[in-house]
């Protein structure tokens, strides 16, 4: 999976939900959808989809993907897993 997301709008929605376990993440037409398991948060943004996919992440993996993206100079952010 593949993506080019705006880093403003994804942590708008993401660091509210930064401590939250077990993130499904999916790429498909033009759209980044998260949501977490157990819990009813969810969120979609806009993305420009290279590689459509879907991925599946523990806490520490999300916990590192948002502070990837939260430490990013540019504000259009690849995410690659």
């Amino acid at each position: 999976m593949k993506v080019l997301i705006n880093k403003y709008f994804f942590l708008d929605q993401a660091l509210p939900i930064i401590d939250f376990d077990r993130i499904t993440l999916a790429a498909y037409g033009g759209v980044l959808s998260v949501a977490s398991f157990g819990n009813t948060v969810n969120f979609r943004v806009p993305a420009y989809v290279v590689d459509p996919g879907q991925a599946f992440l523990s806490n520490y993996e999300w916990v590192n993907l948002v502070n990837k993206i939260n430490s990013a100079p540019e504000t259009m952010v690849d995410i690659e897993l």
